[in-house]
C-alpha cells in the first residue's frame, strides 16, 4: 500500500567514530533504522552559504536550503524508544540516496519532525 503523506523510504543511521593511529580517524555509520516511510520537504529559512562539498549558490544571499524530514510513529520506531533518533544521525533516502544530517530531532506522539541540513560524508 501506498502512503501519499510518507512517499519516501529513508533509513537512519548514528555516525560513530574511532581513531588508530595507523588510519587515523574514521567513521562508522551504524543502522538505527533500517528502512521507514517518510515525507521530505525542502524548507528556505535558515542561514546563509552553501555547505562544503555543495555548489556555491548564485545568489549569495538565498538562504542555504534546510530540511524537514517527517517520520510516522510506526509500531517498529515506537518499541526503539523515544530515544531513537537523535540530533546528528543520518538520513539517507533509500530511493536516491541523498543524505541528511539530523540538527534537532522532535518527538510528537503521532511522528518525528526532524530538521535537517545535506550531508557530505566526504566533505
Amino acid at each position: 500500500m501506498i502512503d501519499f503523506l510518507h512517499p519516501f523510504k529513508i533509513s537512519v543511521g548514528r555516525a560513530a567514530y574511532s581513531s588508530t593511529p595507523s588510519e587515523g580517524l574514521s567513521q562508522s555509520i551504524t543502522a538505527v533504522i533500517a528502512s521507514t516511510s517518510a515525507s521530505i520537504q525542502l524548507k528556505r529559512d535558515k542561514g546563509f552559504g552553501s555547505p562544503t562539498g555543495f555548489p556555491a549558490p548564485t545568489n549569495t544571499s538565498a538562504p542555504m536550503p534546510a530540511w524537514m524530514v517527517y517520520v510516522p510513529l510506526t509500531l517498529s520506531i515506537a518499541a526503539l524508544g523515544m530515544g531513537a533518533i537523535q540530533d546528528g544521525d543520518i538520513i539517507t533516502d533509500l530511493k536516491d540516496s541523498r543524505q541528511f544530517k539530523v540538527d534537532a530531532a522532535e518527538y510528537t506522539p503521532l511522528e518525528w519532525l526532524l530538521a535537517c541540513t545535506p550531508y557530505k560524508p566526504d566533505a
